[in-house]
């Protein structure tokens, strides 16, 4: 079962785990991003930030109807960290986190 769903379609910044939220404590198993739109691409960066800098998981291109799945070395400090999301399209994201 999905501990966070969220669902994005514009261009924005947007916090999946706030610190402190005590449901996942940054234990991640698995993150799935899916790009929902038929024709556009759309760049995301998914990292942590600690308020002052933030530090880099993935940022790349998805395609029209492609998911990416990231299952390594996710986990992190919730007391330390916001986990949060980047999007630079239109195109609807849909992130799963397990």
């Amino acid at each position: 079962m999905a501990r966070v769903y969220k669902n994005i379609s514009s261009p924005t910044t947007v916090t999946l785990i706030p610190k402190g939220f005590n449901r996942l404590d940054g234990n991640i198993k698995k993150i799935t991003i899916a790009n929902q739109a038929s024709a556009t691409n759309s760049t995301v960066k998914l990292f942590l930030d600690n308020g002052t800098s933030d530090f880099t998981i993935t940022k790349t291109v998805i395609p029209p109807q492609v998911t990416l799945v990231l299952t390594d070395n996710l986990s992190f400090d919730a007391n330390i960290f916001d986990l949060k999301i980047t999007t630079d399209s239109v195109a609807d994201i849909t992130i799963i986190i397990k």
